[in-house]
């Protein structure tokens, strides 16, 4: 049984010889697996064959794909580390739109990633628009998104404009209102922040004691009377500051809406980046 094991091991090795003498593992043909695992998404498997390749060939283009693949995975120092080696190669411009992209993704606003110079005017453009962009993830106003739409082609201002253009997301509560409103009558606050069912049940609760605190103090049980004012000022004095957090939460739920659709819209167009600057599958 081992014999026949034995001569079957044998057996294979001029079929394992004649394969490496085809070319079965030259870099070509590794290049093409690694073309292959990029385009089937698998983008780990990918930059180790790029590697592999790169090691014994070493080439920018091949340097440039590593970086794309970590750039896929959302490994960006990886990704930004290859880029920024090809800054002054042929795939200079390229890599400084991708890395102006990682900015993006890492809120990296500082000014020396966001302004780079492109002599390539499609790169240029989308660099301007990518750095307003960056800007505006810091902080969204009516303003800076203004700055963005005039940037864009008419086409992307429709998609842009219908996003954005409802001015009742950027009509903010003020906590301080909502506080003073709440001190006044009791679920004011919470109902101004859009928050009906609380409010009502501040206003109801509230009232209830007092109105207790009232009846018992005009049938001179003082003591309940006090024990009734007592709670009532209690759940006055939460439902003030309940109505103060409630007005921030509403301008933060407000701004995390935007920041979606922000994203939405942005990545809908590829964070302007041309694509086929991403690697090109058929």
């Amino acid at each position: 049984m081992r014999r026949i094991f034995f001569m079957g091991l044998l057996s294979l090795f001029p079929s394992i010889l004649i394969s490496q003498d085809d070319g079965l593992f030259t870099p070509e043909k590794r290049k093409a697996f690694a073309d292959y695992l990029f385009c089937e998404k698998d983008f780990l498997r990918a930059a180790e064959e790029y590697e592999a390749v790169n090691s014994d060939n070493q080439n920018d283009s091949l340097k440039y794909k590593i970086g794309l693949c970590f750039l896929k995975m959302g490994e960006y120092e990886k990704a930004k580390n290859d880029f920024s080696r090809l800054r002054n190669s042929s795939l200079g411009e390229e890599s400084k739109l991708l890395m102006l992209k990682i900015a993006f993704f890492q809120n990296d606003g500082n000014k020396e990633s966001t302004e780079p110079s492109f002599k390539n005017e499609a790169y240029k453009t989308a660099s301007l628009r990518l750095a307003s962009a960056i800007k505006i993830k810091e902080r969204i106003t009516q303003t800076n998104l203004i700055s963005l739409g005039n940037m864009l082609d008419e086409n992307d201002k429709v998609d842009f404009n219908n996003i954005f253009s409802n001015k009742e997301r950027w009509q903010r509560k003020s906590p301080f209102a909502a506080a003073l409103f709440s001190a006044m009558v009791p679920g004011a606050g919470k109902i101004y922040t859009e928050n009906y069912g609380d409010g009502i049940t501040s206003f109801i609760v509230t009232g209830l004691f007092a109105f207790l605190a009232y009846d018992n103090f005009r049938a001179h049980h003082n003591t309940r009377a006090w024990i009734f004012t007592g709670t009532a000022a209690f759940f006055n004095a939460g439902n003030i500051y309940g109505s103060y957090i409630s007005a921030r939460n509403y301008n933060l739920e407000r701004e995390e809406e935007l920041n979606n659709e922000f994203d939405s819209f942005l990545n809908s167009k590829n964070y302007f980046v041309p694509k086929e600057i991403e690697g090109s599958c058929k």
